[in-house]
């Protein structure tokens, strides 16, 4: 941990006037950041971030995150985990060694815009039952464009955004409950954190910040996501590296989360849809990643039983409450292609949803009221009070 006085001559930067939310720490999660590093913390900066509220927690870099941030930023402590076990490890220990009630976990590959912070804890602090608040997330190579917003969770246990890939100045001006917060650039109520046992320190890659607000639903807290607060993400594509980690927490996510009647209702249809993935597997000749996941998962179900009676300590709201059947994102946004291959990739999201609207109605029916449960499931469009604005961001990366 880095403690010394902070040196202005080491790294020119702008005079600052923004005044950073007082009961909001910062924590960000590096891995191998260097590329990234310094647009994060200029985002901080440009925020007003005080240099003792920021803690980077790096999860075993290789490259020179660690030196350029004890040169550059000698005052921002800096924890060093040694284990790259994913980022939630770290991020669970940014929330536990919280000493504000409210922290900004960020991935070291995201810049703040200097308002966002602000917009965050403008929702979050309205409201005790508010656990997260999240950004609209834009690529920081085409500011103008939402990488991806408005999410929520598929009943089959995959994210969905209603709004991805499209123009920012097409996003509707206000804030929206979601079911989803990506792990970009969350701000966290610490005491909800805690509740919900964190997040899940199994998950190395895949699921890990669906699950854990998935978990945050189902105990009947909400995540807000005001349109005002927007976030720029140093965007790479994801390689095949971690599909056994993907596969297995996609199937534990399900096993450990779900009801037992949600399971049911729903396991033709997900057979069909794993063996769609075994498919797509055995297509990019990667059918070993397959079957390694299944004997991953069989090393996390002696743990179920304890795991699924904790879920029902938390829950309050059921599961056909907070998932949604909406039509999947597919890859390359296949579905919106003319051919073949669109007109079978719009069939099988039709079958999907109209699946997931006889099964939600048939859960609906046979669901007992649950503890503080309104019976009414969660939708976006519920009122806030709460105006904002959304617009272009205010800076960019050059």
């Amino acid at each position: 941990m880095a403690s010394q006085e902070h040196d202005p001559r080491q790294m020119s930067r702008p005079v600052n006037t923004t005044t950073f939310p007082v009961d909001v720490s910062a924590a960000i999660v590096t891995h191998n950041a260097m590329r990234t590093i310094q647009a994060c913390m200029q985002g901080l900066d440009d925020a007003g971030c005080p240099h003792e509220r920021i803690t980077v927690y790096d999860v075993a870099s290789t490259d020179q995150t660690r030196d350029w941030l004890a040169q550059h930023y000698p005052d921002v402590s800096l924890i060093c985990l040694e284990q790259n076990n994913g980022p939630n490890p770290a991020r669970n220990l940014a929330i536990t060694r919280s000493t504000t009630p409210f922290v900004l976990v960020m991935d070291g590959d995201v810049q703040l815009l200097p308002d966002t912070a602000n917009e965050l804890h403008r929702v979050i602090a309205k409201d005790d039952n508010i656990a997260i608040a999240t950004p609209v997330v834009l690529y920081c190579d085409r500011p103008d464009t939402v990488q991806y917003c408005r999410t929520w969770i598929h009943y089959l246990a995959e994210a969905n955004a209603e709004v991805d890939d499209k123009p920012l100045a097409q996003l509707q001006a206000k804030a929206e409950r979601v079911g989803l917060a990506s792990g970009c650039a969350p701000m966290i109520r610490v005491d909800a954190a805690k509740h919900i046992d964190l997040f899940e320190p199994r998950y190395l890659f895949g699921k890990e910040d669906g699950e854990f607000a998935y978990r945050c639903t189902i105990a009947g807290f909400d995540i807000i996501e005001p349109a005002s607060a927007q976030v720029l993400h140093h965007h790479r594509k994801r390689g095949s590296t971690f599909f056994k980690y993907q596969l297995r927490n996609h199937w534990h996510f399900m096993l450990k989360d779900y009801e037992l009647r949600t399971l049911i209702a729903i396991l033709p249809i997900m057979l069909i849809h794993e063996l769609a993935l075994f498919m797509l597997m055995l297509f990019m000749g990667k059918p070993h990643e397959f079957f390694s996941a299944i004997g991953s998962l069989f090393k996390l179900l002696p743990d179920l039983p304890k795991d699924r009676r904790r879920i029902r300590q938390l829950r309050k709201r059921h599961d056909w409450q907070v998932l949604r059947g909406d039509a999947l994102v597919m890859p390359g946004h296949i579905n919106e292609h003319p051919g073949i291959l669109g007109s079978l990739a719009r069939c099988y999201n039709g079958l999907l949803c109209g699946y997931w609207q006889i099964a939600r109605g048939a859960l609906s029916a046979i669901s007992r009221p649950l503890p503080n449960d309104d019976g009414l499931p969660m939708r976006s469009d519920w009122p806030l009070d709460h105006d904002v604005t959304v617009g272009p961001p205010k800076t960019r990366v050059a």
